[in-house]
């Protein structure tokens, strides 16, 4: 009896395979993850989608957008369908990927209702994502993020490594992101909405943090703190002056759009 069971689900096993493989035409199943994929104006395009053998696939791009606007582009994809959650709770999907020179992988459950993901990103050039392209941050580093995300809210941790930016001036905003080579954040998100919950940033005997950052319909406020301790050359800090607060201590009100940075 126990012999035939297992006959009959390692048969049934290839009929399920079979019919994901060869049954499932590769255009179709790809507009369906795409469609599962849409958050608001925040909509995934998949190029060059192939189903492989035991519900796995391959992406030759991903292309991630808002509006109009290209914010990532993912190469060589691989990943697999749980086929267990077809028939309970939705498409539950593994994967990973190149980004800008770094990785991309995650897990992520789609469903009607919402999207719950979990994505870890390693190793990244900041210089290479196309959402840098029109930012007002230029300059080089490595990033590595992790994310939570559950049906439009979640959570956003960064480090950047090696960090050589150049100063932010723009629309009388200042942020002298030369003085640091490294920077930990973490923020939080609903919808299109992104908050700032906690900025750090070190360099060569200074350092910076950001306070109070609220970020609103399009515009953000906060406050720069920066430290920089005894011996640091003064020459570095002439365009700080006008911030200065105390002996080694100033404090850069932060105003405007959320476009005029990225």
């Amino acid at each position: 009896m126990l012999k035939k069971l297992i006959i009959v689900l390692f048969l049934l096993s290839l009929i399920i395979t079979g019919i994901w493989y060869a049954g499932i035409p590769d255009k179709w199943a790809a507009r369906r993850i795409e469609g599962l994929l849409q958050v608001g104006r925040i909509r995934t395009e998949l190029y060059g989608f192939k189903k492989t053998p035991f519900f796995g696939f391959r992406i030759e791009e991903v292309r991630i957008r808002h509006s109009r606007r290209q914010l990532l582009s993912i190469d060589g994809v691989s990943g697999r369908i749980d086929p267990l959650s077809l028939f309970l709770f939705g498409v539950r999907v593994s994967f990973t990927g190149h980004l800008s020179g770094g990785t991309i992988s995650g897990e992520a459950l789609l469903k009607r209702d919402g999207i719950r993901a979990a994505i870890d990103v390693r190793s990244v050039r900041l210089e290479g994502l196309d959402l840098m392209a029109d930012s007002a941050i230029r300059g080089k580093g490595s990033l590595d993020m992790t994310g939570v995300m559950d049906r439009g809210e979640g959570n956003l941790y960064f480090e950047v490594k090696n960090m050589a930016l150049k100063d932010i001036r723009k629309g009388g905003l200042y942020i002298p992101m030369k003085l640091f080579n490294h920077m930990k954040a973490a923020g939080s998100f609903k919808g299109e909405r992104l908050r700032i919950d906690a900025v750090s940033m070190e360099g060569d005997h200074i350092y910076g943090r950001l306070r109070n950052c609220v970020l609103s319909r399009g515009y953000f406020k906060g406050t720069l703190e920066v430290v920089a301790e005894p011996g640091f050359p003064e020459e570095s800090l002439v365009l700080l002056e006008p911030y200065k607060q105390a002996p080694g201590y100033y404090a850069i009100p932060l105003k405007g759009k959320v476009r005029d940075i990225l």
